[in-house]
């Protein structure tokens, strides 16, 4: 006669890390944190590439001395590209799940209904990832340069070459547009997944994340067009 023998194997563990980040709740959290991080880091980058308009000795000097603080600009790489990861992953399965919930939309329409920028996250998420990466590859790497040679340290001359070619313009400034629109909604939703929800601080904060996605798309649409009416030129 045989005996059945009870299982020893101990049970699995899972960190609550882990469970954190599985759950609806951390990955909008991990979204949100990452969003801060990233959103601050586009408003310094604005603010260094303004310089342009300064001349190119202004610019040049703050990309050099970018180039030269490896102390500061590597461990913000370092943090920056594990946002960014993070951001986009949390991004990629929230929509994912969201597509499986309900792969059918709402017959009666919402409340609140969606805006534009809220029914594009994912799209402009993308399109924002995409442009990037082309914008390391163009003005980091000078791998994307066609028609003008990229020169190493040259940051002014670099940034004049490229925009010269129109069909950089053109998509530079439909990124840009792009990443307003995903700030636009970004910026409200995280306040959102932080817990900063009220009936008279929602529409407030709507409208305030509208207008600095706004701001910002335009201020950073000034460096092309600065480029191509000649108020930055060689």
């Amino acid at each position: 006669m045989s005996v059945a023998t009870a299982s020893t194997a101990a049970p699995v563990k899972v960190s609550r890390l882990a469970v954190f980040w599985q759950s609806q709740v951390g990955k909008k959290f991990v979204s949100a944190v990452t969003g801060v991080l990233l959103f601050t880091f586009v408003v310094g980058h604005l603010l260094g590439n303004m310089q342009a308009f300064q001349g190119a000795e202004k610019f040049n000097a703050y990309a050099h001395f970018l180039q030269n603080a490896k102390a500061i600009v590597w461990p913000t790489r370092i943090i920056m590209l594990a946002a960014l990861i993070l951001h986009a992953t949390a991004g990629i399965q929230l929509w994912l799940r969201s597509r499986e919930a309900r792969p059918q939309p709402y017959r009666v329409p919402l409340a609140n209904p969606a805006t534009p920028s809220s029914k594009t996250m994912i799209w402009t998420g993308l399109l924002t990832l995409g442009f990037l990466v082309f914008h390391l590859l163009d003005l980091t790497l000078g791998a994307a340069f066609v028609h003008s040679g990229f020169v190493a340290g040259e940051a002014y001359q670099n940034l004049v070459a490229t925009f010269r070619n129109f069909g950089k313009v053109i998509f530079y400034s439909a990124s840009i547009v792009g990443i307003g629109f995903h700030l636009s909604h970004g910026l409200y939703s995280l306040w959102q997944s932080l817990g900063f929800r009220h009936p008279l601080w929602t529409p407030t904060i709507m409208k305030v994340a509208l207008l600095v996605g706004v701001f910002l798309s335009i201020a950073y649409l000034t460096i092309p067009a600065g480029v191509v009416t000649g108020l930055i030129r060689l």
